[in-house]
């Protein structure tokens, strides 16, 4: 059997997000550590019949430009969030990797997202398994989830 993907309303249906959302009045952050290009998100807004709604860009620190293996990454979770919530404020923040700070641009982005409350919502797909993380990065993230589920509580 043949699963022909038609976009939002699909992903919406497999996954039973109600038909009445639509992400109106809500925000979602994304984390990021590419910047993107604003006509990627353009294009496929206007392939499934989305209306427009450019994301907003936070840059927390120097613009890392648009990053071979990453922009990718950036791309499609700034268009799935619009996609399933298209009337929502979507805010890519989006941090420089650097081996001196300690952390990498993509916990440098769920920080500042989480430190600064930039959205109710945040939305990170890049990951690692916990066993291989080893103790300090795992008090890391459980701290900031903590914190974020603390200040979306409120």
């Amino acid at each position: 059997m043949e699963l022909l993907w038609r976009g939002a309303s699909d992903f919406a249906k497999i996954y039973n997000v109600p038909s009445t959302f639509d992400g109106t009045g809500q925000s979602i952050a994304v984390v990021g550590q590419s910047n993107i290009n604003l006509q990627d998100v353009r294009d496929f807004r206007s392939i499934f019949g989305l209306p427009t709604n450019d994301p907003q860009i936070i840059l927390n620190g120097a613009d890392p430009g648009l990053v071979s293996g990453d922009e990718g990454e950036s791309d499609l979770d700034v268009e799935w969030a619009g996609a399933i919530a298209p009337k929502a404020k979507i805010i890519l923040v989006t941090t420089p990797f650097t081996d001196t700070d300690g952390i990498g641009g993509v916990d440098s982005s769920a920080e500042y997202i989480v430190d600064n409350n930039v959205a109710p919502v945040l939305s990170e797909s890049y990951g690692a398994c916990e066993s291989g993380l080893g103790t300090a990065a795992n008090a890391f993230y459980n701290a900031l989830w903590q914190q974020a589920a603390a200040q979306a509580s409120r």
